[in-house]
């Protein structure tokens, strides 16, 4: 496949400018750009642009991946939005950086190292951009997804387990790792409501390459958020702002400060005098080794529970045709005679008589049937192969 490389990039709180729309524009041949978006594609050469600059000077969100993977997703925040120490504990350092400028803060997430996944995907900002207004309103899931892709990169997900033995050892390991947990280093705690993913903190875990189990594991050691005690009342805490306070924001507000609702919101919050805030729960911090133990069992328990669930399904099958043989040999008879454009169903047909005779030990009289069935059809070399393909025992010519 030709090298394939995608460059995206959107705003939010503010459109750009003609001007902005002109400089944007200039960055490359290969650029599509409007005053909300732009999107840069290379089937060969490179950008020539640091994007994260471009970020900055900008736009909101940014998306980055190729053929070959090297995912990068990275946003634009109003300075102070969120808290200085937002990574602070997710042992993140080789995959994000959180940097504050006078006039903003971008939060970059970078996997420079990961491979594309084994079929050809496709992501866009689109699906993703939400995350920003999630990460300013508080909700660190995506954060969270973030670290367990980091800690994925750091070891090996994909040693495959089949019988019930391996089950049961790696649900011993869980259990060891668990009870070992309170001596080793902290790690990030669950966040709430981990078991009802945004779409796009789905849209992360796929970008990123999180397997669904290990995102289904971490979930149970989550706990729903609670209720808010209080309900909003802005009406009554405005009041309660100081006059100069006031004047700032509404002066901040003609010169349309982006993410100025939200520091209101949060300091009209903090003015309520009868605030009894509820506490979030805290989830409970699982190490990563536990967590993929028991993410390898699940995976492992739902392939098992797949094939028993084919197997039967098989069996039922081969049973139906077993107690209407005359109508399956009658298929084939009819699928022959239409000729080479169904000769791959009446082999398909056959292969299920062959399999039910197996299994109802009724293996001899199929032959039999079979060789008197297919000595006239020996001259039609199409219809051979494909017997041939499948194995079964032709008549000597």
């Amino acid at each position: 496949m030709s090298e394939y490389q995608r460059y995206e990039f959107m705003t939010c709180d503010q459109p750009l400018t003609r001007v902005q729309l002109n400089a944007v524009n200039s960055l490359s041949s290969h650029i599509k750009a409007t005053s909300t978006h732009a999107l840069i594609e290379y089937h060969w050469g490179d950008f020539k642009h640091d994007p994260i600059k471009v970020l900055h000077k900008f736009f909101d969100g940014f998306l980055y991946w190729a053929n070959w993977g090297s995912p990068e997703l990275a946003f634009r925040f109003p300075h102070g939005t969120l808290p200085t120490n937002l990574i602070d504990g997710y042992d993140l350092e080789d995959f994000v950086t959180f940097t504050q400028h006078h006039d903003c803060d971008i939060l970059d997430i970078s996997f420079g190292e990961m491979e594309g996944p084994e079929e050809w995907d496709e992501y866009d900002l689109g699906s993703l951009i939400s995350i920003r207004d999630e990460l300013m309103d508080g909700d660190l899931r995506a954060l969270y997804i973030v670290w367990l892709a980091g800690q994925r990169m750091l070891g090996d997900y994909d040693d495959e387990y089949e019988d019930d033995d391996a089950i049961d050892s790696l649900l011993s390991v869980a259990s060891d790792q668990r009870e070992k947990e309170d001596y080793e280093i902290s790690v990030p705690p669950v966040p709430p409501n981990f078991a009802m993913l945004t779409a796009a903190q789905q849209a992360l875990a796929r970008l990123l390459q999180v397997p669904q189990e290990l995102l289904s594991i971490a979930a149970q050691y989550s706990q729903a958020s609670a209720p808010s005690a209080t309900k909003d009342d802005f009406a009554v805490w405005v009041k309660l702002l100081p006059t100069d306070r006031c004047q700032d924001y509404l002066l901040r507000l003609a010169h349309n400060e982006p993410g100025l609702s939200r520091r209101l919101v949060k300091e009209l919050r903090a003015l309520n005098p009868d605030k009894s805030e509820q506490a979030q729960p805290r989830g409970k911090s699982v190490s990563y080794d536990t967590l993929l133990a028991e993410s390898k069992a699940l995976k492992a328990r739902k392939e098992r529970e797949e094939r028993e669930r084919q197997q039967a399904a098989r069996l039922r099958h081969l049973q139906d045709v077993h107690d209407h043989e005359d109508s399956y040999w009658q298929q084939v008879n009819e699928a022959v005679t239409r000729g080479a454009t169904s000769y791959d169903e009446a082999v398909r047909l056959l292969v299920d008589l062959r399999d039910a005779a197996s299994q109802f030990q009724t293996s001899q009289e199929f032959q039999t049937h079979f060789s008197a069935w297919v000595r006239p059809l020996m001259r039609r070399p199409a219809l051979v192969s494909r017997l041939q393909e499948q194995q079964f025992s032709l008549p000597v010519k």
